[in-house]
């Protein structure tokens, strides 16, 4: 069991839609840690629930549609229950819902977004999101070295 999953995901061809995908693969780099465990995805799938169902806590790393652009919000995810259609594109808390129904288990999860402010096909982020990600890596990595309780931690953020 890992003790932290991250999942950043998005599509990195439509701009500020790829920063949690972006942000992802940064720390795939940089953390070579065998207690985390870091995925990049263009979108959420249900093979996620396998990982999310073996991690102590889960944070996945996404753009936002809405807010000031950079901004970063940080709030808890629960489980949701599953629709007819899950198959084409997940939410975080459908993974969470997959992960209670098949594994038998779903942990603490958050989910921490940038808001973008272009969504239009292109490989560049704009100035906004790309000023808000270092912010990000460092709450990341603060969540990861120093062991944050995860109640009460998308109020702080």
């Amino acid at each position: 069991m890992v003790r932290v999953l991250i999942v950043g995901f998005g599509n990195p061809l439509r701009s500020d839609d790829g920063v949690g995908w972006h942000v992802a693969q940064l720390l795939s780099g940089e953390l070579s840690r065998a207690d985390v465990q870091v995925v990049v995805r263009q979108q959420l799938t249900p093979e996620i629930a396998d990982f999310a169902s073996r991690a102590e806590r889960v944070l996945f790393v996404d753009a936002a549609r809405s807010g000031n652009a950079g901004s970063l919000q940080c709030r808890k995810v629960v489980p949701a229950d599953l629709s007819e259609s899950y198959s084409h594109e997940l939410s975080p808390a459908t993974v969470l819902k997959l992960a209670e129904k098949l594994y038998g288990r779903c942990p603490p999860s958050l989910l921490f977004t940038i808001a973008g402010e272009n969504f239009e096909t292109g490989d560049a982020m704009s100035p906004a999101v790309c000023s808000a990600i270092p912010i990000l890596l460092t709450r990341l990595k603060r969540f990861i070295d120093d062991g944050v309780e995860m109640l009460g931690a998308a109020e702080a953020e």
